[in-house]
């Protein structure tokens, strides 16, 4: 789960979280189509660690109940979900290669976490599990977006992300792990 350093860093990750998606998911798009590579991106559901088969159908059942309840079963409904663990959006990135038609031959692939990405543009030095804390160089001494900084630094991070991804799926498959 993502924590941060400060409640500014909170607060100016909010600020940040959606214009370094807007470049993080542009720049894939013009890296992608200067590589023989297929992209697709694949939405899926995380769950916390811990959650129990159980607890992740209770939420769905409750979610489906939600869609149809009254106000105040609505509410109760709400109030059940807060107490059992809520699962998380993500995003990811499929890259897909394939191999001709040499007998044996399996297709290459390579997978990137987009919020990961999105994470690594939008702080500084991001590691998982650490507090983050949001890259001054982002934003202005106003609060404003600094647009050129964010764009520069998801062009380099998503070239890097990609073309490491990829160096590992061809050494996979070549053998070479």
């Amino acid at each position: 789960m993502l924590t941060f350093a400060t409640p500014t860093d909170e607060t100016q990750a909010a600020q940040l979280m959606q214009p370094c998606l807007i470049r993080v998911v542009d720049n894939i798009r013009k890296h992608t189509e200067t590589i023989n590579w297929r992209s697709d991106y694949l939405e899926q559901v995380r769950w916390p660690g811990d959650t129990t088969p159980e607890q992740r159908q209770q939420v769905r059942d409750l979610a489906a109940q939600l869609q149809e309840a009254s106000p105040p079963q609505a509410e109760d409904i709400r109030q059940q979900l807060s107490q059992l663990p809520a699962p998380s959006p993500a995003y990811e990135l499929r890259l897909t290669q394939n191999t001709g038609n040499a007998p044996g031959a399996q297709p290459r692939s390579a997978t990137l976490d987009v919020w990961e990405l999105c994470f690594a543009v939008c702080f500084s030095d991001y590691r998982p599990l650490r507090p983050a804390t949001v890259d001054a160089t982002l934003l202005y001494d106003d609060g404003e977006v600094n647009w050129l900084t964010l764009d520069e630094k998801a062009k380099t991070l998503v070239e890097q992300a990609i073309d490491q991804a990829i160096e590992r799926a061809m050494g996979q498959n070549s053998g070479m792990a």
